[in-house]
Parts: C-alpha cells; sequence; structure tokens
C-alpha cells in the first residue's frame, strides 16, 4: 500500500502556465517536513505558493501527515497536498520521496537545507531543485561541532544540488557570490496577501508605542527593555506594548518588574483582528537589529506586518530593513539610547499621518521566480 496520498479541496488550479506548444501546465512542488504549527518560515511557501497558483502554475506541497498539518495548515485551497504516513528509520525518506513522486513535480522548492531534503531528494537525483534560503544556518555559531559539520554539508549539498538558488536577503545574494562563486536569485518576502479589518476603536487608553516579536535570546528586543529603563531614569514613563512570546518571555517579565517598568505591557501573543487593530492604533512601531550576520540574512516578516499597518517606525537601517521600509521609517543605532531619544521625541509629538510603505507583492515575487525558471538549464546546471 502507498505511503502517500495525494488530496484536493477547493477549485481546480488557475489556468495553465503557456509553456510552449501547448504543454500541460507546470507543476512545483514544495518539501516540508514536521509540522507546521507555529512554524512561521512556513509563511514564505504559504505565500509564495499562492501567488504561483494565480499566475497559473499547479503547486502541490508535500507535508507529514500528522493532525496539526491537517488543522492548522493555511495553504491556498486549490494547491494539491501529498501527506507522507508516519514512519521511522529508513522507510520515512523513501515515502517522502515517493509523496513528491506522485505530484509528477516539474520543480521542487526546498525551503531551507535539512537533513529530511537531502535524505528525500537523493532518491530522485533526477528532480530539478529550488533552493531557498530565508536565513542561513551554515553561519550560527551556537551550534555544536559535530550539529554545524551537518548543517553545512546540507547547506553545501542544497547549494550544488539546486539548479536555482534563491535567496531572501541581498547580503546572502553577495556572499553566495563571494564565498563560492554561485550565483542566486533575490527572492525577499512579498506584502502579505492578507488585509487587515476595519481599524474600530483603539485599545490604548493613551499613545503607545509597539514592538512585534517573539523572545528569542539572539535577536535584539534587549535594546528596548534597556531603552524603557534609560527613560524611566529620566523621569520618562511612555506605555510601550509588547507583543511577544518566546522562550525569554519569563527573563524579561522579570525584568520589568525588577526595574519598576509599570509602563511595559506584555499581553502575550495576538494574531488576527485583535494584532491588527493593535499595530493598526500604534502611535509608533519599534524594531531594533544589531548589525549581525545571522541579522543580514534575515528578512524579518515583522516589517512586513509593520508596513501593512501603515504606523510610522522606529528601526536600524540593518539588512532587509530598509529594503522593505525605504526611506519612510526613523532610523537610529541599535543601542539602547538612541531608542530612548527616538521613543521619546514620537511619544512627545502628536500622532503621526499614516505612512504608505512601497513594498512589493507575492505576485511580484512569483513572476520574477518564473522567469528565472523560464530561463534555467535544468540538466547538469550547477
Amino acid at each position: 500500500m502507498s505511503t502517500s496520498s495525494i488530496t484536493r479541496s477547493g477549485p481546480e488550479a488557475a489556468p495553465p502556465v503557456d509553456r510552449g506548444g501547448g504543454a500541460r501546465p507546470m507543476n512545483y512542488t514544495f518539501l516540508t517536513g514536521g509540522s507546521w504549527k507555529g512554524n512561521g518560515t512556513l509563511q514564505r511557501i504559504e505565500d509564495l505558493g499562492a501567488a504561483l497558483i494565480r499566475q497559473g502554475v499547479r503547486v502541490s506541497y508535500v507535508l507529514d501527515d500528522v493532525p496539526d498539518n491537517r488543522d492548522h495548515v493555511r495553504i491556498d485551497p486549490a494547491a494539491r497536498r501529498a501527506y507522507v504516513a508516519p514512519c521511522t528509520g529508513w522507510a520515512q525518506f523513501r515515502a517522502r520521496a515517493e509523496a513528491v513522486q506522485s505530484t509528477e513535480p516539474d520543480f521542487v522548492h526546498v525551503m531551507t537545507p535539512s537533513p529530511k531534503a537531502w535524505l528525500t531528494m537523493r532518491r530522485l537525483p533526477r528532480v530539478p531543485v529550488v533552493g531557498d534560503w530565508d536565513e542561513w544556518p551554515a553561519i550560527r555559531k551556537s551550534y555544536s561541532w559535530p550539529r554545524l559539520r551537518l548543517v553545512r554539508h546540507v547547506d553545501r549539498w542544497l547549494r550544488r544540488r539546486s539548479v536555482l538558488r534563491v535567496v531572501a536577503s541581498q547580503y546572502m545574494q553577495r556572499r553566495f557570490r563571494d564565498d563560492f562563486g554561485q550565483d542566486a536569485l533575490y527572492l525577499p518576502h512579498g506584502m502579505f496577501d492578507r488585509r487587515f479589518p476595519p481599524d474600530g476603536p483603539s485599545p490604548f487608553a493613551r499613545p503607545t508605542a509597539v514592538y512585534l516579536g517573539s523572545l528569542y535570546p539572539a535577536y535584539d528586543h534587549d535594546v528596548l527593555f534597556d531603552a524603557m529603563r534609560e527613560l524611566k531614569a529620566r523621569g520618562e514613563a511612555p506605555d510601550l506594548l509588547m507583543i511577544t512570546d518566546g522562550p525569554d518571555e519569563a527573563r524579561w517579565r522579570q525584568f520589568a518588574r525588577d526595574h519598576g517598568l509599570d509602563n511595559v505591557h506584555m499581553p502575550g501573543r495576538m494574531d488576527g483582528d485583535l494584532l491588527a487593530r493593535h499595530l493598526r492604533h500604534a502611535h509608533v512601531l519599534l524594531f531594533p537589529l544589531r548589525t549581525s550576520d545571522i541579522n543580514m540574512c534575515r528578512c524579518p516578516g515583522k516589517v512586513f506586518f509593520y508596513a501593512v499597518a501603515r504606523r510610522p517606525v522606529i528601526a536600524t537601517r540593518v539588512g532587509e530593513v530598509p529594503a522593505v521600509l525605504g526611506d519612510r521609517a526613523t532610523y537610529v543605532e541599535p543601542t539602547a539610547d538612541a531608542f530612548a531619544d527616538a521613543i521619546s521625541a514620537a511619544m512627545a509629538a502628536p500622532r503621526q499621518p499614516d505612512v504608505t510603505y512601497e513594498v512589493g507583492t507575492w505576485d511580484d515575487r512569483a513572476r520574477v521566480l518564473l522567469e528565472a525558471l523560464a530561463s534555467v538549464k535544468t540538466a547538469g546546471h550547477r
């Protein structure tokens, strides 16, 4: 009995892409692994897949058959799903390869190099692969040496195996060229398809700065907490809403208590209309980001939420942030003093008008990708 199955929901895909001579539409398959629940990085292939469908491509997703991947995946209804039945050991890679084959792919999109993708695609040596990096795990220094060796191995495999390398930051594009002599297509995230609902009443009793983001040790939210401590020392107490969760949450709640930062509010995670309302009514939005290899590689989804919210932003000129927000944000150094000064000035000023950020859409990104694929010579291309 087959270990994979194709299910389809919703309407048929959009009209075929004309590849000349009346050929069938392109089949484009996204290979994924694990649970999608809470995995924010997969929004990139959700939105890209939906945009490809709007361009007439037949899109499939290969997913592990776990409950969350049937209940919590926001894949376009026109996409096909190939579920891999649970199994262990080497059988799982045979099952995943069979699921990929069942979609009859012209290209298989691998989102970030992983051992699972490597061990799956080595069974399908003739299937063209598109490698996609929206971060670059191979440059992280926090891994143990054995894990780093594995991460670098699969990174090298995907760069060599891909007929088209896709990167979400200009920094990675430069590094791939300078370090490896390999070209890569710059494909940043696009403006989210989701539109914020009507504003409704403000959730704030007084002007409030807002930060959206997860509290992980590698991120730079400490700049904001230190800035709020600095403002308190100056005798200022502007309201700051931290829409956050993550492993560092307890630490920073304690920090706020220890320093008497009663004006720093941490209600936890928000989604949907509730999140939209808080972002739309922010007096100003905040995004500190230090210069580092990891941050230069990132194309943070946060800035696209900010762009949709259309409120003024105080940020740092690091990585993809200025590429998304352009010259319409206020840029400061990633220090507590600089953010304290900027927050103080913004909160003392009247509420500013909304800002329109010129951000490309996922339809734009899909067209760029399809143009690149049209020029790819899949046979023997490295």
